[in-house]
């Protein structure tokens, strides 16, 4: 893609139990009371010995992670399944409503987007990429459901669900890119293309009951329920605006990450149906976050990461993300970090970074004008690592 084809509008996050956008559809859960019912256990040193329970205390330094953002809905399915059932769920209400809200608050921030949704506008919608792991037979409809409750859908829209999760951003790019410049859509310099993604943990929340032993005793086995959040994001995006206003994509790039296969799936439905290669997650990351970082600041041309108003870093875990702001080295101010309180947030964590990161670039006075967004996770079927670089294009008068 060649430089400063695509820019993001607009940018807003929504996650469960956090902040006054988010309270509404769930809670905070404390890492205590997670690890709590998942019982985890560590070998024990002598032969033959029972293995012993894990501390709350060494649990919650080891995660770094003090409470994870969990839907209502999801929240009810761990407690019956702590009851002793095994439920199962194939919608989430309250990750669409997130959706929808996400949605709703981009639009909004997009002025020249707003106006064309009204009733005689001109404005062309030209598809709706949606990235989450997870997929279920309502997700197209409740795309569809989305826009309607927004007030802007187009009969016979495109409309794709990306199975991907922690870095699935950069293939939603490619197909904004072909949207805006290939289809239809090229005919109109205001057209618009929806980029939204969730996290939803309803499909898995069995797995927040004890395991038998040895299960509990791997750490592979119990780490992911006790540190993945829920929530919803939404980017609008379009192609610059000569007059300015918007955040141009200077550069992106993503390669795979062949040293690690860090997630699979287990065939066993009595498992749980991800298990994260938890040393795997940190080496990875440690490696291949800090190179995606340097690219997205040269192709800005800075020597600097203290030139930018922002460095988002994927909220893999914020003990990993703490050790990687020190080892670039970059300055606290510019890296914003929430998942100590929601968990980390997969394909959501960077919708959750850009929103914060424009915010404040819209009220912090002579902010710099530059971000570099670093990811590293799940795309498809493997793993990538990439980088997106950005430029706030000033209003002209």
């Amino acid at each position: 893609m060649a430089p400063g084809m695509l820019a993001i509008k607009s940018a807003r996050a929504v996650t469960a139990g956090y902040g006054s956008q988010g309270a509404p559809f769930g809670r905070l859960v404390p890492t205590e009371e997670l690890v709590e019912s998942i019982a985890p256990k560590r070998p024990s040193k002598e032969l033959g010995g029972f293995a012993v329970d894990l501390s709350h205390g060494f649990l919650r330094e080891k995660l770094g992670i003090g409470s994870v953002a969990t839907t209502h809905h999801t929240d009810h399915l761990t407690a019956q399944a702590l009851a002793g059932g095994f439920p199962r769920s194939l919608f989430n209400p309250d990750v669409e409503a997130m959706m929808i809200q996400a949605l709703r608050l981009a639009l909004d921030d997009d002025a020249p987007a707003a106006n064309a949704r009204q009733e005689g506008g001109t404005g062309t919608l030209a598809g709706h990429i949606h990235v989450s792991w997870s997929s279920d037979d309502r997700q197209l409809f409740a795309l569809a459901e989305a826009r309607r409750d927004v007030g802007w859908h187009t009969p016979g829209l495109t409309s794709l669900h990306i199975p991907s999760g922690c870095a699935g951003l950069f293939e939603a790019l490619k197909y904004a890119h072909y949207l805006l410049h290939h289809a239809e859509a090229r005919n109109d310099k205001s057209a618009r293309v929806f980029v939204t993604a969730s996290n939803d943990l309803s499909a898995i929340a069995h797995t927040r009951t004890p395991y038998p032993a040895p299960q509990n005793e791997d750490l592979d086995q119990w780490l992911f329920p006790a540190i993945f959040g829920e929530g919803a994001g939404a980017l609008v995006i379009g192609r610059p605006d000569p007059r300015g206003g918007d955040w141009v994509i200077e550069d992106w790039g993503a390669e795979a990450v062949t040293d690690d296969w860090r997630v699979s799936m287990p065939p066993d439905p009595d498992s749980p149906h991800m298990v994260i290669r938890a040393r795997g997650v940190g080496t990875t990351y440690r490696t291949h976050v800090p190179l995606a970082a340097h690219r997205g600041l040269a192709a800005l041309g800075h020597s600097s990461f203290g030139e930018l108003h922002r460095l988002c870093l994927h909220e893999s875990n914020p003990r990993m993300l703490a050790e990687t702001v020190a080892g670039l080295p970059a300055p606290d101010h510019t890296v914003h970090s929430i998942s100590a309180t929601t968990g980390t947030l997969a394909g959501v964590s960077v919708f959750t970074l850009l929103d914060e990161a424009l915010h404040t670039h819209r009220t912090t006075p002579h902010a710099n004008n530059t971000l570099v967004c670093a990811l590293i996770g799940d795309v498809g079927n493997s793993v990538s690592a990439g980088h997106l670089a950005l430029r706030y294009n000033h209003p002209t008068t």
